[in-house]
């Protein structure tokens, strides 16, 4: 009996734990995310009555502006995207850097970023990836290359991240498959140009990487994610490589019909996941990630929303201060003049 990559994949905890539909994807979002809130009005209940600012937080509650299932997404996949900038300047594998970023993904599945920062999760989840593909880095040699990172900020946050994954640390990524593919071709099509065959290979390669900001992982199998990359590089050439492997022109006309159906179920699967990847990639901007950190920090700590107002009463009250003043001035000047 072979045993593929697909096989493997079904067999793994990635795929009992780590599989969904859209809208089971979008239930834990949003259950994330309104958890993310009852922790804010936790914290907001818990500040100091003492301080003039709680009262002002409490005051205006209402004007306080939550993170929403959209927002969380888009700046997840912006440190997702610096974390991939990271694993560059330490040098690590694919394999080190895909799974990395699937530990944020998975983590954010199940906690909102109104819980913890981003920023700091992701750290670790590069670290923790470091270790589990025997790419080991030293907590200090990988904190002295980040700047304003402590290894104890590190490591605080590393069973949180165990935990919320159920310890599931295996990732399967679309790169092993896609190579297997890459070989199969040249046999199943042995007079093809390899130079065409080479160039489709690295540019699917690329697109993988970009298949990691979608929600794709969560959908469907390595190897479909990897044909449909394939697919998007030279459609006519994966086409004809699976009709050779279902045979369509070789079996009697009822087995033709059968190959001829799962072939064409296989197509959908694989048009449907080209279009996530040409469509669904995030790629936020620095500028609105900072829009949308400001609000998180101001969940982190409310406090911080009650500084804000005081601010903005105190310019009010100096411009309102400096209006009348030169009203003032303006009425004397008149008076003397006069």
């Amino acid at each position: 009996m072979v045993v593929n990559h697909d096989d493997l994949f079904r067999r793994s905890t990635q795929y009992r734990f780590w599989s969904f539909t859209r809208p089971q994807l979008a239930e834990l979002r949003i259950v994330a995310n309104k958890k993310g809130i009852q922790k804010t009005e936790e914290r907001i209940k818990e500040l100091d009555d003492s301080l003039p600012e709680t009262k002002l937080v409490r005051e205006n509650q209402d004007q306080f502006q939550f993170v929403h299932p959209d927002e969380e997404k888009r700046l997840i996949s912006y440190y997702a995207r610096r974390c991939k900038e990271l694993a560059a300047f330490f040098h690590l594998s694919a394999q080190v850097r895909s799974t990395a970023i699937m530990y944020l993904y998975k983590f954010y599945l199940y906690h909102s970023v109104m819980e913890y920062h981003p920023g700091n999760i992701m750290l670790t989840c590069l670290f923790l990836s470091a270790k589990v593909e025997n790419h080991f880095i030293g907590i200090n040699t990988f904190c002295k290359n980040i700047p304003k990172t402590t290894p104890e900020a590190i490591l605080k946050n590393e069973y949180l991240i165990l935990e919320t994954m159920k310890f599931s640390l295996q990732c399967h990524h679309p790169f092993q498959p896609l190579y297997g593919f890459f070989l199969d071709i040249q046999q199943t099509l042995p007079k093809l140009d390899f130079n065409r065959l080479g160039k489709n290979y690295d540019g699917a390669r690329e697109l993988v990487n970009e298949s990691l900001f979608t929600d794709l992982p969560f959908l469907y199998t390595p190897p479909q994610i990897a044909l449909a990359c394939l697919w998007l590089c030279d459609d006519v050439l994966v086409e004809k490589y699976l009709a050779k492997k279902f045979g369509l022109v070789k079996k009697t006309e009822q087995e033709n019909e059968d190959a001829l159906q799962y072939y064409n179920k296989l197509m959908v699967i694989i048009r449907h996941c080209a279009d996530v990847v040409r469509k669904e990639a995030l790629d936020p901007s620095q500028e609105e990630s900072k829009t949308i950190s400001a609000k998180i920090k101001l969940c982190l700590e409310p406090i911080r929303f009650g500084r804000k107002l005081m601010k903005q009463n105190g310019e009010q009250a100096a411009k309102r201060s400096a209006s009348i003043t030169e009203g003032n001035d303006e009425k004397r000047i008149k008076l003397e003049t006069e």
